[in-house]
């Protein structure tokens, strides 16, 4: 019955996240991978991140798992522009299941920012990348392996084709973004992935549908208080696919930002609450100081798959290093 029970799930999770895309917990601490023109949008010079994702463990000895890394820096900034080229970098490595199904995708964002005024901003990108998937049938099970007893691995697998294929691939996007302070802002984005649809075939015709991604956020710090609000939405339709998440992040300022010292960014502890919708819960955790960001979350699963993972979704750490490098320009005289 069990194993009844985690095949109905695996096979239900397929029609879920069929075409496998980013499927972050913390998706806010990373604007630029889901949308190209929010590259160079950060709140100092350079920015650095890395994130590692960890999910269903108890479901499978071969846990799903997700690393990304990226970089963007803000480049042709000055006084006398009304705007300013974003560039980056991204990669993502996700791997899954016993067959070890591998999606390795890296894109080079390029945006180009442009000031209604001081607060105000309009973004428009483009991520000209390589989008690459393979299957490794190492650790998989064949018919014609089975002794009667058991499957002896030992024996020659059967053939299973072409197991790697990669194209090119491309996004585009735009981006509005509302900055009063670092703590106080707003921001609308909307974003297309893989416009080309690449052929993405093993054996058969495999065109990666385009996904379409709407997003909002916003921080708020209250007037004379240590609190604030940073409620977060992310929306993304791939086919017949659909991942929504929506929640958000409560902050408490620990200590004041200062334009004279390195502390040039305020203390933040912050937790919040998400729901992906009709699949998970989400808590998160962060804590940020001097420009560096460490945050970690955790899902637990309340969809299909909740007999088979005893309701054990994923973890997530991140690490996020945001660089002011012209700090003369910021000091006030």
């Amino acid at each position: 019955m069990k194993f009844i029970f985690l095949a109905l799930a695996i096979i239900l999770s397929s029609f879920v996240f069929g075409q496998q895309g980013k499927n972050f917990s913390m998706f806010f601490n990373n604007n630029m991978q889901h949308n190209p023109a929010a590259v160079g949008t950060q709140n100092n010079d350079l920015k650095v991140f890395a994130n590692f994702r960890y999910q269903y463990l108890t479901v499978t000895d071969k846990p799903f798992q997700t690393i990304s890394a990226s970089g963007e820096a803000k480049l042709l900034k000055s006084r006398e522009r009304n705007g300013y080229l974003g560039i980056g970098a991204s990669f993502i490595n996700d791997m899954s299941g016993d067959g070890r199904y591998m999606v390795n995708n890296i894109s080079v964002p390029i945006a180009y920012h442009i000031f209604f005024n001081e607060n105000n901003s309009i973004s428009l990108g483009v991520a000209p990348g390589l989008y690459q998937r393979s299957l490794g049938g190492g650790n998989l099970t064949w018919g014609s392996q089975w002794n009667g007893y058991e499957f002896n691995q030992g024996m020659p697998p059967e053939a299973i084709g072409n197991t790697s294929t990669a194209n090119f691939d491309l996004g585009a996007g735009l981006f509005y973004k509302f900055q009063s302070s670092p703590s106080n802002k707003v921001y609308v984005g909307f974003s297309t992935q893989h416009i080309l649809e690449p052929d993405m075939r093993f054996n058969v015709g495999d065109d990666l549908y385009r996904r379409y991604i709407g997003q909002f956020g916003m921080s708020h710090r209250f007037d004379m208080s240590y609190f604030g609000i940073s409620p977060n939405v992310l929306a993304a339709f791939q086919g017949p696919n659909q991942n929504i998440i929506f929640g958000s992040n409560f902050d408490f300022y620990l200590q004041e930002p200062s334009l004279r010292t390195l502390f040039y960014t305020p203390t933040v502890f912050s937790f919040g609450i998400y729901h992906r919708l009709k699949q998970s819960i989400i808590a998160n955790f962060q804590f940020s100081f001097k420009g560096m960001t460490i945050s970690a979350a955790y899902d637990t699963n309340i969809n299909a798959m909740l007999p088979a993972s005893k309701s054990v979704g994923g973890f997530e750490v991140s690490f996020i290093y945001d660089i002011m490098l012209n700090r003369k320009a910021r000091f006030i005289y």
